[in-house]
C-alpha cells in the first residue's frame, strides 16, 4: 500500500483541494466501497455519545466500529472529496472536509446525506463542532468560518480572523471558543463566538491541535512539538516543554489523561500532575487523530488507518 503523509498532505491541502474540484462533476458522487478503507489515510475519529466510533478520511472513506476493534465502511457516504474532520451532538454526526463539503448521518454514520458543498471556494474545512443538534461551527483554510443555527441545514460564512490565516483546530470552555491557528496566531470568542480577538501565541509557528482540560486550562499543539497552555481562558500562554520536536497533529483529554500523537509514530501522554511522558509506536507511522476506548486503551488513526495504542492483542474485548 502507498503510503501518503499527514504533513505532506497539511503542506498540499490546497493545491490537492483544487485539483479535485476540477475532477468532480457537482452532482453527488458516492465514496466507493473498498475492502481495505480501514487501511487508508485515516485524518479524524470520534467516539459517538451512544458507543462505538467513527473515523473518516481519504476519498470520502467513513469506517464504524461499535468497539474499536472490528470495523466495517459506511454504506452511503455521497462524496469523494477527502474528509479532514468528523464529530457529533445529540445522536447524529457531522463530518467536513476538502471542496468545503459537510455531510451529516442520522443512523450512526451507516448513511450520510449532503449538506454543503462548494468546491469553487478552494478552502478545506479543518475542524468542525457542534455545540448542540442545531448551532455548529466549521473552520479552515484561509480563514474559512462556516456558522448554522438549524443543525446544518443552512450554514452562513462567519469571520474568526480578518488576516485569512488557516483555522486549523476549535476548542471551547463554557462560551469561550479558542482557534488554534497558523503563523503564532490564535483566535479568542469570550462570548460563545459571536466577537474574536487575535492571541499572538508564543511560539511563532503553526497549531494543528487544541484541547481543553479538566483543570480549565486550553491546550494547543503543532510544529516541531510545540506545545502551549494557557490557565485563565486564554488571556496567558505558558511555553511547555513537551519532550520532543516531532510535530503535534491530535489530541484528547480524557479521564485526567491528555493525550497527544503526531509525526513518526509520536504518542505523547501528559497526566493531571503536568509532566510529559514521549512514546512511539512501532509502526513508525504519522498518526493525526485519537479516541479513547476505555480503561487507558485509545484507538490511533493516521497512515495507514486504524492503530491501537496500548499495542496489545486487540482481539482480547476492550
Amino acid at each position: 500500500m502507498r503510503r501518503v503523509s499527514i504533513s505532506a498532505l497539511i503542506v498540499s491541502i490546497v493545491a490537492s483541494c483544487a485539483v479535485f474540484a476540477q475532477d468532480e462533476p457537482a452532482s453527488v458522487v458516492h465514496a466507493e466501497i473498498l475492502p481495505l478503507a480501514t487501511q487508508s489515510l485515516l485524518l479524524d475519529i470520534f467516539a459517538m455519545e451512544e458507543g462505538g466510533f467513527v473515523a473518516v478520511g481519504e476519498r470520502g472513506h467513513v469506517v464504524l466500529s461499535p468497539d474499536g476493534i472490528e470495523w466495517q465502511q459506511a454504506e452511503s457516504v455521497p462524496t469523494r472529496s477527502t474528509l479532514t474532520t468528523v464529530t457529533g451532538s445529540g445522536g447524529r454526526l457531522w463530518a467536513a472536509g476538502h471542496d468545503s463539503i459537510i455531510i451529516t448521518s442520522r443512523d450512526g454514520g451507516m448513511t450520510w446525506t449532503r449538506q454543503y458543498f462548494d468546491p469553487e471556494r478552494r478552502q478545506p474545512i479543518m475542524d468542525l463542532h457542534f455545540f448542540d443538534e442545531q448551532r455548529g461551527m466549521a473552520i479552515g483554510a484561509y480563514g474559512l468560518a462556516l456558522l448554522t443555527d438549524d443543525g446544518g441545514r443552512n450554514w452562513e460564512d462567519g469571520v474568526v480572523n480578518e488576516e485569512e490565516w488557516h483555522n486549523n483546530a476549535l476548542t471551547m470552555i463554557d462560551e469561550v471558543l479558542l482557534v488554534a491557528a497558523e503563523a503564532g496566531m490564535s483566535y479568542r470568542s469570550p462570548d460563545n463566538g459571536n466577537n474574536w480577538e487575535p492571541i499572538e501565541m508564543p511560539y511563532p509557528g503553526s497549531m494543528f491541535g487544541a484541547i481543553a482540560d479538566s483543570d480549565q486550562c486550553f491546550v494547543v499543539f503543532g510544529l516541531r512539538g510545540n506545545v502551549q497552555e494557557s490557565c485563565d481562558l486564554g488571556e496567558n500562554w505558558d511555553e511547555l516543554d513537551s519532550g520532543t520536536e516531532s510535530s503535534i497533529m491530535g489530541g484528547i483529554h480524557q479521564d485526567g489523561l491528555s493525550i497527544m500523537v503526531g509525526k513518526s509514530g509520536l504518542i505523547l501522554l501528559r497526566d493531571s500532575n503536568g509532566e510529559f511522558q514521549v512514546s512511539s509506536h512501532s509502526s513508525g507511522v504519522d498518526f493525526s487523530s485519537v479516541a479513547h476506548m476505555g480503561a487507558r486503551r485509545f484507538i490511533l488513526v493516521g497512515e495507514d488507518g486504524i492503530h491501537h495504542w496500548p499495542e496489545v492483542d486487540m482481539e482480547l474485548s476492550p
